[in-house]
């Protein structure tokens, strides 16, 4: 049962104040006043504020949404407040389900993160990293942390809050794991190291990228030995299942055809029936294992941080790829599309380093891509091998799965980040530079 007061005072609140800052000016998509559907109730905090997490329900243009709003209740006025985090319990609390580990989530000062388009993310304490979802909805986040708990791949989780809708879906509302200080991404840590290494630096940019390969090698097996399976047992796709992502492929080469236009839209048109040739190889494979994956696998997803003499790394963000739907972020994949996904990463770095980087002879770049990528491929097969794993990458898979991953890539430069199609042209336009611009 909802407290009256609480649900009247969440529900006046205009909706653009129930999300985060940054995420109010696509606040006109929502077209409907507030509903507060439940209420995980924090207690009070150190000033006698009443802390409440609600999951408030809202029309949008898009059809309905479950908005995830931590907040507090002050004055009788509510506002929202992601600090909440700090108190919250380990228990089942109606539909909710909060679980703690380790110190859990301090008090302390709270610094918000404008870099994450799916949460609101804050780190509290200068120690712990905090996502409130925007949205309450499955994510396959909670399950994929909990099978790399210990392997040091990512950060150690500290909370987990779920909720259970009325129709039985579990959602995530929140993730908390450790804040690495002093980590820098992957768009800044190996940009600079390749850009050290264009212009001559005694850098080694070749072995960062190996220990990646073996650690998403290691990322793998850790989710196959959570679902308990045997080799034997792995999960397979069949003929009809690779004839979706075959689909799926030249659906999004068509896509990319369609909306981008110039002088990259023009290389791209006369490149199309070479990439959808490659593309077809697919239609060969009747047969790939799948299991969980990353979903979303790029160097941005790669956390560096100095470690005595030298580096370490870790792995973040396992919310699956933001452009699907929950229900397709969840499903089992081939090992193959993280693979791809890194190795087109990789390829991405040196275009960045080459287009950001005046006077840069872009050769050195461009060689140091297939070595690099060589070295990452290696060192997965490797570490696969050694435990006798290696049929779960499918390699039949990876230039179709790293094409559609370029074709993506000009999609989303067609929508929200226009001057991104230089990337996927450039990779395009070499792999396939016998096409010729027509």
């Amino acid at each position: 049962m909802i407290d009256p007061q609480t649900r009247a005072a969440v529900e006046a609140v205009p909706v653009q104040a129930l999300l985060p800052p940054r995420a109010q000016a696509r606040a006109e998509t929502l077209d409907g006043r507030p509903a507060i559907m439940d209420v995980l109730d924090l207690g009070f905090d150190s000033v006698g504020s009443h802390a409440l997490v609600c999951v408030v329900g809202v029309s949008s243009s898009s059809g309905n949404r479950l908005l995830v709003v931590p907040g507090v209740m002050r004055d009788g006025r509510f506002m929202r407040d992601p600090s909440v985090a700090s108190l919250l319990h380990a228990g089942k609390f109606g539909s909710f389900t909060v679980s703690i580990m380790g110190e859990g989530i301090p008090v302390g000062s709270v610094q918000a993160l404008d870099v994450d388009q799916s949460n609101d993310s804050v780190i509290i304490d200068d120690a712990v990293m905090v996502k409130w979802q925007l949205d309450a909805v499955e994510s396959p986040a909670p399950q994929r942390l909990l099978s790399l708990a210990g392997t040091g791949l990512t950060p150690d989780l500290r909370a987990l809050v779920r909720w259970r809708s009325s129709d039985g879906t579990e959602c995530t509302v929140l993730t908390a794991a450790d804040y690495l200080a002093g980590a820098q991404d992957g768009w800044t840590w190996a940009v600079e190291l390749v850009r050290a290494h264009a212009l001559g630096g005694a850098v080694d940019a070749i072995e960062p990228f190996a220990v990646l390969g073996e650690m998403a090698a290691r990322m793998h097996l850790a989710f196959v030995a959570s679902d308990g399976s045997a080799s034997s047992a792995i999960e397979h796709w069949g003929r009809a299942a690779v004839a979706r992502v075959h689909a799926e492929c030249r659906a999004d080469l068509d896509e990319a055809v369609r909306l981008i236009d110039g002088e990259e839209g023009a290389r791209l048109r006369v490149r199309r029936d070479a990439i959808a040739a490659r593309m077809d190889s697919l239609a060969e494979v009747d047969s790939t294992p799948i299991i969980d994956i990353h979903g979303d696998f790029h160097i941005g997803q790669v956390l560096r941080l100095p470690d005595g003499t030298g580096y370490r790394y870790a792995f973040v963000d396992f919310d699956g790829n933001p452009v699907l739907s929950p229900e397709e972020r969840m499903r089992r994949q081939p090992a193959a599309r993280d693979v791809a996904g890194m190795l087109a990463s990789i390829d991405h770095v040196a275009r960045v380093v080459n287009f950001r980087t005046e006077g840069l002879d872009p050769r050195p770049a461009v060689i140091w891509i297939p070595h690099a990528q060589d070295a990452f491929l290696a060192a997965y097969q490797g570490a696969l091998a050694s435990v006798g794993q290696r049929s779960l990458l499918d390699e039949r898979l990876l230039q179709p799965l790293m094409l559609d991953q370029e074709c993506r890539e000009f999609v989303y430069s067609a929508r929200p980040l226009p001057h991104w199609r230089y990337v996927p042209d450039a990779v395009l336009t070499e792999m396939f530079p016998d096409e010729g611009d027509r």
